[in-house]
């Protein structure tokens, strides 16, 4: 009977135990994984734990500056009122054509990329949003190259000069300053599917490289080229017959997207026509793709002569000497940035070659990319190791302060800070109802761009900018129910046409004339 007595109490002492082992094997399974988690954090290089600090450092200052650029009408009709206006569009569904611009956003450019966007345009978003995220995305390219360089040269610290060098690049903090566009987010993914195929991790690679090709149809050109390139490089190194399919099969992705996107995406929502662009900027090549090709296969004379003018020399310099000249030590990596280039010193825009504005956005990952390959090659000199690192860092540090516009540089006037008829601005801004047609002055518009109908200012009442430079789906003037207009921005016609409209017996009733702003409304437009 002891025994049997015995038995229940033992029988609890065994059973206590074995009701708390769950939670003793829960917290262990818990404590392991945040032992794992502790492990894997130390593991990392601090060279890496460097890099990553640095670009939130450069999304936190560039994003900072983009706000205050937008809040201070420091932000431009062409483009971010563009942009803007077709991502909220798109966010809306339905009708997708961007009055800012005359064109269906479908027409003007293939940015599938927006489709990121509207989420976040659902919460509203708008241009502080954009210049943010591309902020983010921009300084997230250091982490790429890192990447690159570090398995290039084998070594951690390599890899964080080449991400400073990054984000000093001069081309890339005005691609942060100038308003936001799409193509400026391709550097990131671009980079990182360059890793990925050198590591042959195909799947990333593909991923990243849809995301590349989402943000303009022109990356496809780089696509094709980056797919030549991987071949050649993966041929001779001797890599899997695999790895050199998947490297046709990327320069077939490019030219299908080039294909699909321009001979049949825009001309589809674009009337008919053509890239708008082929004609505005390569006119006097060519009336279509096809005969600017010729004529530069034709007449080599005419392309050298263009290439090599100053201005062109100057972009030529200002695109390599941040780099201490390194890619050009690695020309075939370098050829991925040729088209791009190319349609830049042949073409009619000045903006397009100079490193100030979202043109050089497809060149600068193959430029870094050939920068690292570059220096890679002459790494095996003992004097160059000595004098590698210094030079880089100097060139890139140099070139910042003399040409970017960083807070600490020489242009860091271009970022917009406030003055006393910002208020007035605002105040205009505020009387105008969200739901009404708007024409608006240059740097005001982007404060009015989420709504169906607003105009860069004189349009519709002169076309100025619009469509494919002809008058289609220009409305009738009578459509406008406000004006919003500063004439500080605007020349003595416009002053004209302005005055014809809010003066006596004019169209519009002015609500708001303070420090050159004016809101007019049209007479009958209810409140």
């Amino acid at each position: 009977m002891a025994l049997d007595t015995d038995r229940p109490a033992d029988e609890a002492a065994v059973v206590e135990p074995l009701e708390a082992t769950p939670d003793e094997h829960g917290g262990d399974r818990i404590g392991g994984v945040v032992h794992r988690l502790r492990g894997r954090l130390a593991e990392i290089h601090p060279a890496a734990w460097t890099v990553g600090l640095l670009a939130i450092v450069f999304a936190v200052v560039f994003g900072r500056l983009g706000v205050q650029q937008h809040q201070n009408f420091g932000t431009w009709a062409y483009d971010m009122g563009i942009y803007d206006q077709g991502f909220w569009l798109v966010s809306r569904g339905g009708q997708s054509f961007v009055t800012v611009r005359g064109l269906e956003f479908w027409g003007h450019h293939v940015n599938l990329i927006v489709l990121a966007f509207v989420p976040f345009y659902w919460l509203g978003a708008g241009p502080s949003f954009l210049y943010v995220a591309q902020a983010v995305v921009l300084g997230a390219g250091a982490v790429p190259t890192y990447l690159i360089a570090r398995d290039r040269f084998r070594n951690e610290w390599m890899g964080l000069v080449f991400a400073v060098v990054f984000l000093l690049y001069a081309p890339v903090q005005w691609i942060a300053w100038a308003n936001f566009h799409p193509e400026a987010l391709v550097i990131t993914p671009f980079l990182f599917a360059w890793w990925f195929a050198q590591r042959g991790r195909w799947v990333a690679f593909f991923v990243a490289l849809v995301i590349a090709l989402s943000t303009r149809e022109d990356t496809a050109m780089a696509v094709f080229v980056m797919g030549g390139v991987l071949w050649w490089m993966f041929r001779r190194s001797g890599r899997s017959e695999r790895d050199q399919w998947m490297a046709l099969a990327t320069a077939g992705l490019g030219v299908v997207w080039y294909l699909v996107t321009t001979r049949f995406v825009i001309p589809y929502f674009n009337q008919g026509e053509q890239p708008f662009y082929v004609g505005y900027f390569f006119g006097h090549y060519g009336d279509s793709m096809p005969g600017i090709a010729r004529t530069m296969l034709e007449r080599p004379d005419r392309v050298v002569s263009d290439a090599t003018q100053p201005d062109r020399l100057r972009f030529y310099r200002d695109l390599f000497l941040p780099l201490g000249g390194m890619p050009l030590l690695a020309p075939l990596q370098l050829l991925m940035a040729v088209p791009q280039m190319l349609a830049s010193v042949i073409g009619l825009s000045p903006y397009a070659r100079t490193i100030r504005f979202q043109y050089t956005s497809v060149m600068v990952a193959p430029i870094m990319i050939a920068s690292i390959q570059g220096a890679w090659t002459i790494w095996r000199f003992a004097l160059v190791r000595r004098v590698l690192v210094p030079w880089l860092l100097v060139c890139a540090y140099v070139t910042n302060i003399a040409w970017s516009p960083s807070p600490w540089g020489a242009n860091s006037a271009v970022w917009v800070g406030p003055n006393p008829r910002h208020d007035a601005m605002r105040t205009a801004i505020e009387l105008v109802p969200d739901d009404v047609s708007v024409s608006s002055t240059y740097s005001m518009l982007p404060h009015l761009s989420h709504r169906e109908q607003i105009y860069d200012w004189p349009n519709p009442w002169v076309p100025s900018y619009w469509g494919n430079d002809d008058e289609f789906r220009l409305p009738d003037p009578e459509s406008i129910e406000f004006v919003v207009v500063d004439r500080q921005q605007v020349g003595p016609a416009q002053l004209d046409l302005l005055e014809r409209l809010v003066g006596v017996g004019g169209e519009f009733e002015v609500l708001f004339d303070d420090d050159d702003v004016v809101v007019g409304r049209r007479f009958g437009t209810a409140d």
